[in-house]
């Protein structure tokens, strides 16, 4: 599959990764590939960094900035409705989120650096693990090599369904939310369904932490704050059959929530621990909370956000500068909060499937897009061989 520089196609890449898809902290085939693609560059990636993470290193020799752009590779849990010919061969599992698409783009970028190295500074490429999970960023910087980098510029882009194929989509400050995922058990004590008296329901309870989740933005009127209930279950079955005899003595609620700010979220993850614990000593139940997946807002600084819109329009694309920050989360979040940098969108297109669904397929028009974004970038921070003076 990997073929040298030359003749070099990222859109077939692209295919080849998305037919095998891995989930996060699993993605050892998928890092193989963009190793060896690197190699046959001629390059000498850093690989196995934070697990599979990858990182290859242009250095000019020459004083400048140092600037890293990043891409994700891992997959998700979600089975493909797809007839195309590269859908995914491993069942259960594929790129519905693009993350295939964005490190094709930056391997594009690896080739074109090859024949226009950087005359001043340092680029960094970064592949990254585990961004679904909110994990790969946090254990890349937990290299000691990666984290003692002085980084002035990071840029990482997003494709992006719902606006018209292209457009960059960037807002400064806040640009995607901060989130976190919430496992609330609730423990009681069944009893025959004909003497509930004898056991401790947690119905009571379960239906009361769902009103405190639903209802907790209402106490941070002034920021953008949103809870959502992803799961509820109460009782207890045998082989899939309700136990109609037996009176529940367990409940469990899973919910999701997120706010534009940081520590806003920690502020609501209090919250809920208190009151939910107070709910439960009342109660006489016991209590068990884990939070999954913790997101930091991603914050964009002004002056990287001008730097890329001043590309896109020399490059004749759209651009949208958005008023609210995006939902999701996004786990670049740990490498803007350490260096100064940007993260973009890209329009898929305004009828194009959404993220997370299994009719999505990243469009490999944004391949040639998104990489001369980043080399624009590039050559505006570090310039490029046909800026040499010829003697």
């Amino acid at each position: 599959m990997i073929t040298p520089i030359d003749s070099f196609d990222p859109i077939n890449f692209r295919h080849f990764l998305h037919q095998y898809p891995e989930l996060s902290q699993h993605e050892r085939q998928t890092a193989d590939v963009i190793n060896q693609q690197l190699r046959q560059f001629g390059l000498v990636p850093k690989a196995d960094l934070g697990g599979h993470g990858i990182v290859v290193e242009f250095d000019s020799k020459n004083p400048g900035e140092t600037s890293l752009f990043r891409a994700d590779f891992d997959a998700l849990p979600i089975h493909e409705n797809a007839c195309h010919h590269y859908a995914s061969r491993h069942s259960g599992i594929m790129h519905a989120c693009g993350h295939d698409g964005h490190t094709a783009s930056l391997m594009m970028v690896a080739k074109y650096l090859c024949t226009h190295p950087p005359v001043t500074g340092r680029v960094l490429l970064l592949f990254q693990p585990a961004e679904e999970t909110g994990s790969g960023a946090t254990a890349m910087l937990q290299e000691p090599w990666l984290a003692q980098q002085h980084i002035d510029n990071v840029f990482a882009y997003h494709n992006l369904p719902g606006y018209p194929l292209n457009t960059v989509v960037i807002k400064p400050n806040t640009f995607a939310c901060a989130s976190t995922g919430v496992i609330i058990e609730l423990f009681g004590k069944t009893s025959h369904a004909a003497k509930p008296e004898n056991g401790v329901a947690p119905t009571y309870a379960m239906m009361e932490t769902i009103k405190l989740i639903q209802q907790l933005p209402e106490q941070f009127p002034d920021v953008f704050a949103l809870t959502t209930v992803v799961h509820a279950s109460l009782g207890e079955t045998a082989q899939g059959k309700a136990t109609f005899g037996t009176a529940p003595g367990y409940a469990k609620v899973l919910a999701t929530l997120r706010s534009d700010s940081s520590e806003t979220l920690l502020m609501m993850k209090s919250l809920i621990e208190q009151q939910i614990a107070a709910q439960c000593q009342q109660e006489q139940l016991g209590l068990k909370v884990s939070w999954q997946e913790w997101f930091n807002a991603a914050v964009n600084s002004q002056p990287h956000c001008q730097q890329v819109i001043h590309q896109a329009r020399r490059l004749g694309l759209p651009v949208n500068i958005v008023e609210e920050p995006m939902r999701w989360s996004e786990d670049v979040a740990e490498f803007l909060a350490k260096w100064p940098g940007a993260m973009f969108c890209l329009g898929s297109g305004e009828q194009h499937p959404q993220l997370h669904n299994p009719d999505y397929d990243f469009p490999d028009a944004l391949i040639a897009t998104a990489s001369q974004l980043f080399c624009a970038l590039i050559e505006e921070k570090h310039g490029n061989m046909s800026d040499m003076p010829i003697d």
